[in-house]
């Protein structure tokens, strides 16, 4: 090796890194905040480190809810399918963002048990999508926020200017 040659290590990453544990969660109350914007009741299953969930139904369908877009979309018909999908390393890519994670680690951003990648200023408010943004925040805060802000802009039309916002 040339002298003054640096060796960078790669770290795999995986699913416990793109994904945080539910553990001290409570995950009945955890999306109550988002009753205005589902199909039908949810129950979470999997909670990202970027701060999604993935809620499954009673009949079975897994749905992402999504806390930038403010949407929930159909993402499997059951559970066996879901975890199917988990498999599928566009479906990682597109729902579990492992290259912010990567980012925003390098950046010196690590998560404490049951928290997530949470955006200051949230990007539906104006808020820039750059690691400067990002801090850490409790998962249930989070998912708490972001669906009552979703619920007061959702019949907003885009670039409206918004006065006030109101968090319970």
């Amino acid at each position: 090796m040339a002298a003054g040659a640096t060796i960078t290590a790669v770290m795999p990453i995986t699913m416990n890194d793109l994904t945080i544990s539910a553990d001290g969660v409570d995950m009945d109350a955890l999306l109550n905040d988002w009753s205005w914007a589902m199909p039908e009741p949810l129950r979470p299953v999997l909670l990202t480190a970027m701060g999604a969930a993935f809620a499954q139904s009673e009949s079975g369908a897994v749905y992402f809810i999504d806390m930038v877009e403010g949407t929930i979309t159909t993402v499997a018909d059951d559970g066996a399918s879901f975890q199917s999908l988990l498999a599928d390393t566009q479906f990682v890519t597109d729902h579990l963002f492992p290259s912010r994670i990567v980012q925003l680690r390098n950046a010196g951003k690590t998560l404490r048990p049951g928290h997530v990648y949470s955006h200051k200023q949230l990007l539906v408010l104006g808020g820039d999508d750059d690691a400067e943004n990002v801090e850490e925040t409790d998962v249930s805060v989070h998912i708490s926020i972001h669906g009552q802000v979703h619920r007061q802009v959702k019949d907003l039309p885009d670039g409206a200017s918004i006065d006030s916002i109101q968090i319970e």
